[in-house]
């Protein structure tokens, strides 16, 4: 069954809260910035992705298609998140 598109921002959030500690993160809108924000470094994007990697089947880091965009905020995120997703299926 597909993941509904709330509940997959809700895993995105619920996940970057974890990795971060701070809660504070589930009340976050899309348009909050990762490193501005919330202090994401390169390394607790790494954490992240493979905490996102656990958190939601299917979902897969592929080098090829990421980029420093995808990590501008929670919704930029979620939209790679989303399009892999997508991407898994076709295959």
């Amino acid at each position: 069954m597909p993941v509904q598109e709330s509940e997959l921002i809700d895993t995105v959030k619920r996940v970057l809260a974890d990795v971060t500690h701070n809660d504070a993160v589930l009340d976050m809108d899309l348009d909050t910035q990762l490193r501005e924000d919330l202090g994401i470094d390169s390394m607790t994007s790494l954490t992240f992705l493979m905490a996102l990697e656990d958190a939601v089947d299917g979902f897969f880091v592929d080098a090829t298609t990421l980029e420093a965009d995808h990590f501008q905020t929670i919704g930029s995120i979620y939209e790679y998140v989303r399009t892999q997703l997508s991407a898994a299926k076709i295959a």
